[in-house]
């Protein structure tokens, strides 16, 4: 129980959230303003000027924002398991990504039906074509042991001492008789 304690700080869940920095003006001066959203809470979101607190927390989205590297995800319209209602109700909630689908917690999903299957869905499609390592390392173990025994097997084959070749006695030619 004592490690479903969330304590002030802690910021376990920011990989969930749904961060987005952006140009605004206020009382006539240009700020970079950050917007979170609570994927799945229509009811929570912070709108604010971005001080430095929340350039350090979200860096990959205010690097992103400043153009150094995109923000990695698979956009929902590239999940052809959902329908076209699913897709506009899971942005309505502020799901911009399937990986933030998969990774939410079951609380995202109090407004959603079948929200936790949609999860699993989710990471069901994220790690598709994914190898499981344990399977990984005994292909590979069983490819040594086969390729062991190629090689023992040539060697069975091969002399133990190489053969010094002799070399072949030309005939001597004779003179023909007529």
């Amino acid at each position: 129980m004592a490690e479903e304690i969330s304590y002030v700080g802690d910021t376990g869940g920011d990989n969930y959230l749904d961060v987005t920095f952006y140009p605004n003006t206020h009382e006539g001066v240009e700020y970079d303003f950050i917007r979170i959203n609570v994927p799945g809470d229509k009811t929570f979101w912070i709108n604010t000027i971005a001080d430095d607190a929340y350039k350090a927390r979200f860096r990959r989205q205010w690097e992103a924002y400043k153009g150094v590297k995109d923000i990695k995800g698979t956009p929902l319209d590239e999940w052809p398991e959902i329908t076209e209602s699913l897709r506009l109700e899971l942005a309505y909630q502020g799901f911009r990504f399937i990986e933030q689908i998969a990774g939410a917690p079951d609380s995202a999903f109090a407004r959603i039906m079948g929200g936790q299957q949609l999860r699993t869905k989710a990471q069901a499609f994220i790690n598709r074509g994914k190898v499981d390592s344990e399977e990984m390392i005994k292909k590979q173990a069983d490819q040594i042991a086969k390729l062991q025994e190629q090689m023992a097997l040539l060697l069975e084959t091969q002399p133990a001492t190489p053969v010094e070749a002799t070399p072949v006695k030309q005939p001597v030619p004779t003179k023909a008789t007529k």
